[in-house]
């Protein structure tokens, strides 16, 4: 018979070499047979690996009782802020636990001083601030101690952070190499912490969601990939997926985005529950570009406090016919985040916004203010949208200065990867181009309408195609991918179908009553029909000709 010792020793090997099975059987073995606070700290981190975090949380309270009753504060700050404050935060959505024992760590590491455990507090302080600056101070103060103190896993996880920090305030290209850099050690193998590779690949891809840098995130989540498959991590495909998501939904990859975004909120159903929202808010940012509204609003009517759900929230209100309600939205937040440059997408959303309400001064304003901010990152999905903002100001002002303005948005997000984007502002360039020439302006329109479709967003459609009867263009002849009619047409069909006037329809679909009307004469036309009558019998399975 093993002793206790023994099994504890065989369960970390096991745990450190990935074989959660075996650790969990040794290590609960261990901790049976009265092996102390050090068999109770391993099982806690066998068990919330193997996404038990329930008995995770009172493995490490129990662990930290023990330490403390040895008179120990080094190992049970780093239980109290690493793990404790985490956890009640992320699976219990408490915060008041989560603060108090993250003030219970600040207290330990007063009296242990500079020792690696203050160095992951100061990290867990990072966690909690929206404030760049304390952010970069407390992550510079870890990755010291990491250095100092020759502790990879510590060092290269404060990196991470420092480069968020500086990402966040804007210096982009300082920040993305310390991401990269700490990126690329843990792949090497210098982070042995399989908890601390995980937040430095997640740090690499919020950062690459933040900046919209669709390439480097699909350059680097091969490797969090494959840190998943190694490491087996219950939390890893939802932390990891939720980012990821975001970042194929600016790419206009929607399908894999949707796969993502589903699979990241069944993951975080069984593990870091409380933070399932963010997924659910870049879901209800798909459905919104995909124009299934209805879903949009039902996703995101609950989810007022999460950063993620801000623009989709405040875009669903400007189409809502709201303005006031969307720009009260923007504001709010944009009072919060006041340290954070990275905040040019809700700026630009709130020029459209204030024109919508008819504040045009209030809509220069920011297009100025973006115009700096595009100026000071130096990424061209920034400069992007502050061309696009300073085009619309200037088109509604009737000023000259639209045209260059859109034309250099379009090629400055096709060149960011954002196709969606894109031909939204080739929507824009075509209203700045009609008044002098007409052709091109509907060329431009039939662009961004086949993307539209190829995307499958149909408000953007419907958009498109009103545009073209402004225009004195019929969209009958745009090619309609997949079948006779298209995504929205065929939502329109189903519902008289059932029966709905146009007027219920256009309520249903958040789009206008004369937009339904151009629908139902599409139909009829691709079909062969002659009524509407004959519209909701074919819908219906009863039309014979």
């Amino acid at each position: 018979m093993a002793s206790a010792e023994e099994l504890l020793h065989e369960g970390r090997l096991a745990f450190d070499a990935g074989d959660r099975l075996r650790a969990r059987s040794l290590l609960t073995l261990a901790f049976e047979a009265h092996a102390g606070p050090e068999a109770a700290y391993a099982l806690a981190r066998a068990v919330e690996w193997d996404g038990d975090f329930n008995s995770a949380i009172r493995l490490y309270e129990t662990a930290f009782v023990m330490y403390r009753r040895q008179g120990q504060v080094r190992l049970p700050a780093l239980i109290a802020s690493r793990e404790l404050s985490f956890l009640y935060a992320a699976v219990y959505a408490n915060t008041a636990a989560a603060d108090g024992w993250l003030a219970r760590a600040l207290s330990l590491v007063a009296e242990a001083g500079g020792c690696v455990e203050t160095g992951w507090v100061h990290l867990a302080e990072c966690l909690i601030t929206h404030d760049p600056a304390r952010m970069h101070e407390h992550a510079a103060a870890a990755r010291e101690l990491g250095l100092r103190l020759s502790d990879p896993d510590l060092e290269l996880c404060a990196r991470s952070y420092e480069g968020l920090s500086l990402v966040l305030g804007g210096r982009i290209t300082d920040g993305m190499r310390l991401v990269d850099e700490a990126a690329a050690g843990a792949m090497a193998g210098e982070v042995q912490d399989y908890q601390a590779e995980g937040e430095i690949y997640c740090k690499m891809l919020l950062c690459s969601e933040l900046t919209l840098d669709v390439q480097r995130a699909q350059q680097w989540m091969e490797v969090a990939e494959d840190f998943h498959n190694r490491s087996r991590a219950a939390w890893v495909p939802a932390i990891c997926g939720t980012h990821y998501g975001g970042i194929l939904t600016a790419a206009g990859r929607w399908a894999e985005a949707e796969d993502r975004l589903i699979s990241a909120i069944n993951g975080y159903n069984g593990s870091f529950r409380a933070l399932r929202s963010a997924a659910v808010a870049r879901l209800g940012d798909l459905r919104l570009r995909q124009g299934r509204m209805e879903e949009a609003a039902a996703l995101l009517r609950d989810l007022p406090g999460d950063i993620a759900a801000v623009r989709p929230r405040a875009r669903l209100s400007l189409i809502n016919g709201e303005p006031d309600v969307a720009s009260g939205i923007l504001r709010r937040h944009l009072a919060v985040m006041t340290g954070s440059v990275l905040l040019a997408p809700e700026m630009a959303l709130l020029a459209e916004v204030e024109l919508a309400a008819g504040r045009p001064n209030e809509a220069a304003t920011l297009s100025r203010r973006l115009q700096g901010m595009a100026s000071t990152v130096g990424l061209a999905q920034y400069a992007a949208l502050a061309e696009y903002t300073v085009g619309i100001v200037a088109w509604t002002a009737g000023d000259a200065a639209a045209r260059p303005r859109l034309e250099a948005a379009v090629e400055l997000y096709g060149a960011a990867a954002l196709p969606l984007e894109q031909a939204r502002a080739r929507l824009a360039l075509a209203r700045a181009l009609a008044p002098g020439e007409p052709e091109l302006a509907v060329s431009e329109v039939q662009e961004a309408m086949k993307e539209f479709q190829r995307l499958g967003a149909a408000y953007d459609v419907d958009a498109a195609a009103q545009q073209l009867r402004r225009f004195g263009h019929s969209s009958r002849n745009v090619v309609r991918l997949g079948g006779p009619l298209t995504a929205r047409e065929s939502e329109v069909l189903q519902l008289v179908g059932e029966g709905y006037s146009n007027a219920r329809i256009a309520a249903r679909l958040f789009i206008s009553k004369r937009t339904v009307e151009h629908h139902v004469g599409c139909i009829l036309a691709a079909l062969g029909l002659e009524s509407r009558a004959e519209a909701q019998a074919y819908a219906n399975g009863r039309f014979n000709k």
